[in-house]
């Protein structure tokens, strides 16, 4: 059963015009986390798939208005094991022919990546924990991240994206050359969890110690320096997600009321 949050997608449509913003979440350990609470704040529909609960994706993305895709321990290649990739490969696909923005995080990234004729392979070094984040000196990023100077947002992640050579990537890292990338000007892909709050995160570090083994170098934090990290970069993490998800709505079918709560 699909989960319908801020309000019902009745109760919205009874007062508001616009479509609600498609979710897919691909597992039950990787919730949308601050992605719905701007969304919940800003009173904007949206509609979560979680597949990890049996939901199952529409057959088309034109009754939404945008279509964000959160991450997932899988690879966008596993897809014998995980179906449902493959299906949002192909609502992607439709998206960007009818010109509904997407939004990527981490996995959704990648997908939103291999759905445009980019790359998805294993990266040189995986990246867990706080890490810095520079947008790269161009006027796509200065737009997006709202200035260039670096900021520290939480990874976790072994492979990575490669855009398509149309697209613009707007961000990289001391490991990881492409941490974000905009296509067409609507959609965004992320390689880092803008959306990841401390509940989340540390969630994944009592359930997947096995990815701390590297902890030893330096891309692969301790569990510890990681909860304590937490706290001392949740706060700017939160207002760099909340700039890119303002740019992002700006590139979906609001309400002129709706679009007027937005504030980044």
């Amino acid at each position: 059963m699909r989960t319908v949050l801020a309000q019902t997608f009745t109760d919205w449509h009874r007062i508001h015009p616009m479509k609600p913003i498609l979710i897919l979440q691909n597992a039950h350990y990787d919730w949308p986390g601050y992605f719905t609470d701007c969304l919940t704040n800003w009173e904007i529909p949206f509609e979560v798939v979680n597949i990890a609960a049996g939901d199952t994706l529409p057959m088309s993305i034109v009754d939404y208005s945008g279509f964000a895709i959160m991450g997932g321990a899988m690879s966008v290649h596993d897809t014998a094991e995980f179906p449902h990739l493959n299906q949002a490969v192909d609502l992607i696909y439709e998206a960007m022919s009818v010109r509904i923005p997407v939004i990527g995080h981490c996995l959704g990234g990648q997908l939103l990546a291999k759905a445009s004729g980019g790359q998805v392979t294993a990266a040189a070094y995986k990246e867990i924990g706080w890490h810095d984040v520079t947008p790269i000196a161009n006027a796509e990023a200065y737009q997006w991240f709202g200035g260039l100077a670096p900021v520290t947002l939480f990874e976790w992640h072994s492979e990575f994206f490669i855009p398509p050579q149309r697209a613009r990537v707007i961000a990289n890292s001391l490991y990881c050359i492409n941490q974000a990338f905009i296509l067409d000007d609507i959609h965004l892909g992320m390689q880092f969890h803008c959306e990841a709050l401390p509940e989340k995160i540390n969630h994944w570090l009592d359930t997947a110690r096995e990815d701390l083994s590297d902890a030893n170098n330096l891309n692969v934090h301790h569990a510890e320096r990681i909860r304590r990290e937490n706290w001392l970069h949740i706060e700017s993490a939160m207002a760099v997600a909340r700039q890119l998800y303002y740019k992002w709505l700006e590139r979906v079918a609001l309400d002129d009321k709706t679009r007027s709560r937005i504030k980044p």
